[in-house]
């Protein structure tokens, strides 16, 4: 029996009103992901003027997917002057990593508002690396084309989602901070995707992986920027009685008082998104040992086994963070709000731990 429930709203014309955050857990999928116009954002700086706050505002696109044996993450890092692009991505049968970084800028915008139709970019003579969507005409993809160096080989990889598959699925919420002044807005969704990756070591034979199917996640954020901020969440990618099933579970230093009201926690299972309730997450012996995820409601039981760490560090005269991206497999069990049990033993995914510091 489910005792833990949220209301999924329909979605508001606009994620500010009246210089005041429209906060929720929403259905669907919004023309636009914009929080831009809130007033009075930072108490302290209560005489700034709109414009200069919405400076503070940083953003963040991210693509993980499960491509046969690969496993991965894109992201697009917004930070308005500076921008960053982070491709990591896991050869499931060897544990091998495989890592390509780019710093970006200037520009006026990384991250696109628009979830209509839109595409962030990093093009470089020898890094391309694209995400695009356009909902008229029913597109999603990924494309990438990475030059290597001495250590890492060449890669490759194209993957269009299955827009018209019955297992995909939205999820959009608006939460506050410990402060309801400020907020953050996250857009989420799970797709099939069909494509392939492939690694070109320098010389040697070029093995070309056949087209396959698989699984992304497709997750967009903006989010009032504090000065300091630290925080984990995982994402995990695969599939249980033949369908995809994928999921997203977050704790930071950012979370609002009344977590069991507003959190961006989903499960995406059979086509339907799951609000999941707040959970803990510990690792005691440290963050490459197992971790340990539970709630109070009896809808989440895991346990994250670590297998391979991506340490990034970002630092200059804007911006300095930490960032672990965590390679791993989960097992444990989640709960449906339908009370169905999607129980695994070993599916991959995805952990990200950072600290940021303005």
């Amino acid at each position: 029996m489910v005792t833990y429930t949220r209301k999924i709203e329909p979605l508001p014309s606009s994620f500010v009103k009246d210089g005041r955050p429209v906060f929720g857990t929403f259905a669907g999928r919004p023309d636009r992901l914009d929080i831009r116009g809130v007033k009075n954002p930072y108490s302290v700086f209560h005489f700034l003027p709109v414009w200069i706050t919405n400076l503070r505002i940083k953003s963040r696109l991210s693509v993980f997917f499960c491509l046969g044996k690969y496993i991965g993450s894109i992201d697009f890092f917004d930070a308005k002057l500076l921008g960053f692009s982070d491709v990591n991505f896991w050869d499931t049968e060897s544990g091998r990593r495989f890592v390509y970084r780019s710093l970006m800028g200037p520009r006026k915008r990384f991250v696109p508002h628009d979830l209509n139709c839109g595409f962030c970019l990093n093009h470089r003579r020898r890094r391309y690396l694209r995400i695009s969507w356009d909902k008229s005409h029913r597109k999603f993809s990924v494309l990438f084309e990475l030059a290597g160096n001495s250590v890492m080989p060449s890669a490759n990889a194209a993957f269009l989602g299955r827009t018209e598959s019955p297992d995909r699925a939205f999820f959009t919420v608006c939460t506050p901070y410990p402060t309801t002044r400020r907020c953050s807005a996250h857009h989420m969704e799970s797709l099939p995707v069909h494509g392939a990756v492939t690694v070109r070591e320098k010389g040697r034979d070029i093995k070309v992986m056949d087209d396959t199917e698989g699984i992304s996640f497709f997750d967009m954020s903006r989010y009032y920027m504090k000065f300091h901020s630290s925080g984990e969440y995982l994402t995990g990618l695969g599939s249980v009685n033949g369908r995809p099933v994928t999921f997203r579970l977050d704790i930071s230093t950012q979370q609002p008082v009344d977590s069991y009201t507003y959190n961006a926690n989903v499960l995406f299972y059979a086509g339907k998104p799951t609000p999941l309730p707040p959970v803990r997450i510990t690792h005691s012996r440290g963050f490459m040992q197992p971790w340990n995820i539970q709630d109070t409601e009896g809808m989440v039981d895991l346990r994250f086994t670590p297998v391979s760490d991506s340490p990034n560090v970002i630092s200059s005269l804007l911006l300095r963070a930490e960032y672990h991206t965590i390679y791993g497999t989960f097992e444990g069990a989640l709960i449906t709000s339908d009370g169905d049990k999607v129980s695994f033993k070993s599916i991959g995914g995805i952990a990200k731990k950072y600290r940021i510091r303005l």
